[in-house]
């Protein structure tokens, strides 16, 4: 086959599929040509998540007439004149793709006024063809409307989500932008709603407050530069006792850039070393500082991929930045190693009185036939001691509890040896059956609220929570909306009446976000419900409850391991113990 140069239209598509993945890479590139032109008030709205159409309006310099053909040609750019512009780059954009992507992929309408023009020009295009062009009034500044999109590639449609889903993305794309520049004032529609307004008032935790809720942004910590770091590092993270199931959370910014980073993300993560359950993770809005010979931003045509030339010292800037101003907020952690004091309850939930653990759960041996662990270890075995988990696998005998070790740890004598019950994972894996059950019944131990719990939602939590509402509703918790990202909380689980219920509904919100319908992974939402209301590590219980806690334990089915998959109980055979003491 003989080698061709591609026509102009192919290589634009080609070009075009690089840079337009899908709507919310065109809201993240025109959003930056809006901030990269002085913008202080940027307006984006969006029909069908941005498949119908997607128009931003600002009041930036704009763009004379006479530039208006140029800056939707392929490398066209006011941006980088030379090579060694590369090394210098302080705006959002400097390839000049983006624009001649968006012509490549869908019909593009740009009017555009500067400030010292007495009227707007308009251009019109459609694939590599200018279909229109004119003067028109309009306010100074800029407007980009782009319709019908990929009307020239249909073949990305194949890979675009519901509208609903490509609406979440566009609003996480602008969330982001509005945390990095919270000088401007960004309002993003999705007709007929708004889904964000800030203040471009320029105080970051305003923008927090608007994308997080106002009681993230309250409690969250203001981060400073270490004096050890190489690189300056400031922004805003969370208290340990506020966190979340996944990364999504976490934005960092380099040079006003908003980012993907893995090594960045894990510095933050080794931040809270010691302060954090496994599996959980903080919110973060970070913003480094790296000169411009020192980062390649140059990587992908997303511009969310960039090389250090020094990635040790940015971890390392980052993670020391974090560490130090969490362990000046808990200086206690920072002395004994030991996790932070937790917080007091919020308003609207239960406490019960000293002694009150609700151990006595489990339904009759053999009532009914649970299912399987999601995650089970069939055989984890903690190290230390030699030991052996334990062997029974429709129950275990009866115990005589002989005390607590470091308030985490029952031990136990039974007819076969020594047992040692980790008295977390055994609640849980108590409650967490009973909830099946409960499922399976769908007859929920409930407790009302004397008074309605309002929770704030992030907009991604929104998107989910109708999803949500019969299977919580089948667990007990009983939600209705209060506002545009308000929601009452009617009832709990009895068995939750000692959590921050607002914590508990935010964290099954975000498995339903990340693993699809709640009436697929129930299980996994029983699971956060058992682990939330379980009795931790590092709580007394007397001789009465520690009772209770075995008994309800000897009487589940399957009491091997909780639902992450650790193990609940470690026998010690008495021959082990023999061999042990020189006796065998």
């Amino acid at each position: 086959m003989p080698i061709r140069v591609l026509s102009p239209d192919v290589a634009a598509g080609i070009a075009a599929g690089e840079v337009i993945e899908r709507p919310a890479s065109i809201a993240k590139e025109l959003i930056e040509n809006s901030i990269d032109a002085g913008a202080t008030a940027i307006d984006l709205s969006v029909r069908q998540g941005g498949l119908q159409s997607i128009r931003i309006a600002d009041d930036g310099v704009g763009i004379p007439a006479s530039e208006l053909a140029i800056a939707i040609q392929r490398h066209s750019t006011s941006k980088l004149q030379t090579l060694d512009g590369l090394e210098r780059i302080s705006t959002l954009g400097f390839r000049g793709e983006a624009l001649a992507s968006v012509v490549a992929a869908a019909h593009l309408r740009i009017s555009s006024r500067p400030h010292d023009a007495p009227s707007a020009a308009f251009i019109e295009a459609e694939g590599t063809a200018i279909t229109g062009r004119g003067t028109e009034g309009g306010p100074p500044g800029t407007t980009v409307e782009v319709s019908a999109l990929f009307s020239t590639i249909p073949a990305r449609l194949k890979f675009i989500r519901s509208a609903a889903a490509e609406t979440s993305r566009i609003h996480q794309v602008v969330d982001h932008m509005a945390l990095a520049n919270p000088g401007v004032r960004l309002t993003l529609r999705a007709e007929p709603k708004t889904l964000l307004q800030t203040s471009g008032n320029g105080v970051l935790r305003d923008v927090v407050a608007q994308v997080h809720g106002a009681a993230a942004a309250e409690e969250m910590i203001q981060v400073s530069a270490s004096e050890r770091g190489i690189y300056p590092v400031s922004g805003l993270v969370s208290p340990p006792e506020r966190s979340r199931s996944n990364r999504t959370g976490i934005a960092i910014f380099v040079n006003g850039r908003w980012i993907n980073s893995r090594a960045l993300s894990i510095a933050v993560e080794e931040s809270y070393r010691g302060l954090l359950m496994e599996g959980r993770y903080p919110y973060a809005v970070l913003f480094l500082e790296v000169p411009g010979a020192d980062i390649d931003v140059n990587v992908h045509p997303n511009k969310r991929e960039v090389r250090f030339v020094r990635e040790g010292d940015a971890f390392s800037s980052v993670q020391r930045a974090v560490r130090e101003a969490l362990l000046a907020t808990f200086p206690v952690a920072a002395a004994t190693g030991l996790l932070p004091p937790v917080p007091p309850l919020s308003n609207g939930t239960f406490t019960s009185p000293p002694g009150a653990f609700n151990f006595t759960l489990a339904p009759e041996r053999g009532a009914w036939a649970p299912l399987p662990v999601p995650g089970a270890a069939p055989n984890g075995e903690p190290g230390g001691a030699p030991s052996q988990p334990l062997e029974h696998p429709s129950g275990m005998p009866e115990l005589r509890i002989l005390g607590q070790v470091a308030r985490a740890y029952l031990v136990a004598e039974g007819p076969d040896g020594l047992y040692l019950i980790d008295q977390h994972a055994a609640h849980e894996s108590v409650l967490y059956y009973r909830l099946l059950h409960q499922w399976e019944e769908q007859s929920p131990e409930v407790q009302p609220l004397l008074q309605p719990l309002p929770i704030e939602l992030t907009h991604e939590q929104v998107e989910v929570v109708e999803l949500a509402r019969e299977t919580l509703g089948r667990y007990g918790l009983t939600l209705e909306p209060f506002g545009p990202t308000t929601w009452l909380i009617r009832t709990v689980p009895a068995m939750a009446r000692q959590v921050d219920t607002g914590r508990l509904v935010a964290e099954v919100l975000d498995v339903e976000r990340n693993g699809g319908g709640l009436t697929d992974t129930h299980a996994t939402v029983a699971a956060s419900i058992a682990c939330h209301s379980a009795v931790r590590a590092g709580q007394s219980l007397d001789q009465q409850e520690m009772e209770a806690l075995s008994h309800a334990l000897s009487a589940e089915a399957n009491p091997q391991h909780c639902p992450h998959g650790r193990p609940t109980t470690v026998r010690v055979t008495i021959s082990m113990l023999d061999r042990q003491f020189g006796r065998a």
